[in-house]
Order: structure tokens, then C-alpha cells, then sequence
């Protein structure tokens, strides 16, 4: 597990921040929704407040000596580099996330690229973070945001996160809450983000403590899982491995942060 300290200096008690977390891409498939992660990737370009975190799973990733692979749910312009697969997926991948690199926390793991560097020897994750000029963030991380205002510094606010791309294949809603449940219960932050499940689920926990000066105060841990571009279900072209297994359908997108330094106030929403 990492730890890491991502500072953001702001100028305004009005400005607030959104933190998006993209992963579950699985750019290389023809389930891949290309077109709504590059609208997504534009929206962060053009918001000036907006930062983001990868989730992992960034392309699929999967060769043929892998159990998983099957030649006709590639990419059209995967098939015209067949003994390239994974570097034509990178270098896709690297050329979405480089026009908003300077807004990213950092990149975590996921399967896909650790599954790749067991079977290829190609370590495209290490290659995605060095392209990008990005910390790597392994498989999962601790993330300190500290915002501070002012040219001395001294406004600060501090806000912990933990982020992982997670495991497991929980198709239930009541599975996948439970999961992200005992993850936010597992670890202390004030933002829980977890990958990996394909879905969209928000949580927030209400807690109540006492600082220093005998003061009871509320506490809000925003947690989400943090949805894909994978869609499960597409019309006219060959299943994805989710439709032959009768899952359910993906919601495409990814929920974000929404982090008021000034007032200490962060929340997760759609």
C-alpha cells in the first residue's frame, strides 16, 4: 500500500473542487465506450477546479496467450497491430489522460495491467505513469489532499483519502454495498474510493466525535464505487464475456468528490 501528499493551492473560501476517479476503461474492446470517456476527459480539460485519480483497468489489456482472449471483441484499430496488442492500447490510453496529466493524483493498478506484466513481461502500467509523469499509486494508496489558500500557506485543510481498485466479482447490489461498506469501514479517511465492480454506488457515513475544545462535531465519510467504460451489453456485434455470463448491464460513467476546503465539507454524487 502507498501513501502520498497532493497539495492544491486555491485563492477563493468559494472555490470548490471535484475529484473524479477514472478506471474500468477497457479501451481495446469493442465494449468500450470511447466516445463517453472522451467527453468525460474534455469536461476535466475545461473545469478548472476538477482533478482526478486512475482506478486502474485502463485498456484490456489481453493476449493471446491469455485464457481471456477472443480476437473478435478487439478494437478495429487494435487488429491493425495483432502482435502489438498491449503497447497500441498504452499508447491509446496515453493519449486520451496526457491532455489533463497536470490534474491527475496519481495512478493506481489494476488487474488488467498486473495480468499483462505475469504473462508479457510488459509492465504498461509503469510505462502509463511515466508517460504521464504521474505517482504510482500500486495497488492501493492512502492520498492526503491538503488545500491551502493564501501566499503564507497557513489556510489549510486537510482532507485524507484511500482509494483501491478492488477485486471480486459481486454482481448483487446488496453484495456490492456490503463490499464497499467493509472497505470504508476498514480504513480511516475522510473519501473511500474502490474500482473493479463495474458499477456506481455512493455511500456517505455520518459520525460524531469531540475535538479538542470539548466541541461535538459531525464528520461525513464520502465513499463510491467508481463505475467503468466497460458496456456489458452491445448491439450488433459479438457478446462481451459480462453478456454470456448473464450479468447485469454496466452503468457507464464515474461519480466524483465534491470538496468545499473553506468549510471542511466533502461529499460524493453522480
Amino acid at each position: 500500500m502507498e501513501y502520498l501528499e497532493y497539495r492544491v493551492k486555491f485563492k477563493s473560501r468559494r472555490d470548490v473542487f471535484r475529484l473524479y476517479p477514472l478506471g474500468c476503461i477497457h479501451v481495446g474492446t469493442i465494449h468500450c465506450a470511447e466516445g463517453e470517456i472522451k467527453r468525460k476527459v474534455k469536461d476535466i480539460d475545461e473545469d478548472p477546479f476538477a482533478l482526478w485519480i486512475g482506478m486502474g483497468d485502463y485498456g484490456e489489456f489481453i493476449a493471446p496467450n491469455d485464457k481471456r482472449w477472443d480476437a473478435s471483441v478487439q478494437a478495429e484499430w487494435v487488429k491493425k497491430e495483432p502482435s502489438n496488442v498491449a503497447e497500441s492500447q498504452r499508447k491509446w490510453v496515453r493519449d486520451l489522460l496526457k491532455p489533463i496529466a497536470s490534474k491527475c493524483v496519481g495512478l493506481l493498478k489494476g488487474n488488467h495491467e498486473e495480468s499483462i506484466r505475469l504473462h508479457n513481461i510488459q509492465d504498461v502500467y509503469l510505462d502509463l505513469c511515466r508517460d504521464l509523469g504521474v505517482p504510482r499509486l500500486e495497488y492501493s494508496a492512502f492520498v492526503r489532499f491538503i488545500f491551502s489558500r493564501g501566499s503564507d500557506g497557513h489556510h489549510s485543510h486537510t482532507f485524507m483519502g484511500v482509494f483501491q481498485h478492488g477485486s471480486g466479482g459481486a454482481q448483487t447490489e446488496g453484495g456490492k454495498v456490503m463490499r464497499l461498506k467493509k472497505f470504508m469501514d476498514s480504513f480511516e479517511a475522510d473519501i473511500y474510493g474502490m474500482g473493479h465492480l463495474h458499477d456506481i454506488i455512493t455511500d456517505h457515513i455520518v459520525q460524531l466525535g469531540v475535538d479538542g475544545a470539548g466541541k461535538i462535531q459531525q464528520k461525513v465519510k464520502a465513499g463510491a464505487i467508481t463505475g467503468c467504460w466497460f458496456k456489458s451489453y452491445t448491439q450488433g456485434v459479438p457478446p462481451s464475456y459480462a453478456e454470456e455470463k448473464g450479468y447485469t448491464p454496466t452503468m457507464v460513467g464515474c461519480p466524483h468528490w465534491v470538496i468545499i476546503p473553506d468549510k471542511n465539507q466533502v461529499r460524493v454524487t453522480i
